[in-house]
């Protein structure tokens, strides 16, 4: 009996097809990757947006809720202090008021909303706590360089007015009266293209009643003289 042996033909790839399918393979991956980044940073986009949102929602919240908490005998008025640098600072000065931004007692002394300078060349409103007995140098420096807190960052072009009369007007100083309404435009970096423009309404002062003076009635109105007996009628 002969044996014959027979060759078995093993197909496979080419050198070529690996390479054209490693390059297909590549591409493949690469526009997964991107379009993985594009979302990752489109996510982040988002959620710094939804966080710059939230904080400037709380922060008008806390700034309508200072101006209503104004008591009777509290003051609001406008100041334009400096920064480290010597830039101008407009300042928002409640004075004689309490349980505002969170602090149940000021001491007898002032709170400062100010829109300070930061080093990106923007803006950040700030608190700052002033206690009583500053005066002359020493409220300058303690304004310029003392502890604020920064509660909102980010802000561009802060202009303040007051509504009084009919008309809107942009000097407040110290000493005047109880404004019917606050103004605050700014633009915010976190919503390019939105400028940010709200009113806080502020209380009234609740009026005196005076009571009116006693009326003087004339004599004979006082005790007037007795008339006529009244006359029996006959059924």
């Amino acid at each position: 009996m002969i044996r014959t042996s027979k060759r078995v033909a093993v197909s496979g790839f080419t050198l070529f097809e690996v390479i054209l399918a490693l390059m297909i393979l590549g591409l493949i991956s690469g526009a997964v990757y991107s379009i993985s980044a594009a979302a990752m940073e489109a996510t982040k986009a988002t959620l710094a947006t939804q966080a710059g949102c939230r904080r400037l929602e709380a922060f008008l919240k806390v700034t309508r809720d200072a101006f209503l908490a104004i008591p009777a005998d509290g003051q609001v008025f406008l100041r334009i202090g400096k920064a480290n640098g010597g830039a101008p600072v407009p300042e928002i000065v409640f004075r004689e008021v309490t349980g505002v931004f969170g602090i149940p007692s000021l001491g007898g002394g002032e709170l400062v909303l100010g829109a300070r300078p930061r080093s990106d060349g923007s803006r950040a409103f700030a608190l700052l706590r002033v206690p009583s007995g500053l005066d002359g140098s020493e409220a300058e420096r303690f304004l310029s360089s003392g502890p604020w807190i920064p509660i909102l960052p980010g802000v561009e072009r802060v202009a303040w007015s007051f509504y009084e009369g009919g008309e809107w007007k942009e000097e407040w100083p110290e000493g005047s009266a109880r404004p019917v309404a606050v103004r605050l435009q700014f633009d915010y970096r976190e919503l390019p293209g939105s400028p940010i423009d709200v009113q806080f309404w502020v209380p009234p002062l609740a009026a005196i009643e005076v009571a009116p003076p006693p009326t003087t009635l004339p004599p004979d109105q006082l005790n007037p003289p007795p008339g006529p007996p009244p006359k029996n009628e006959k059924p």
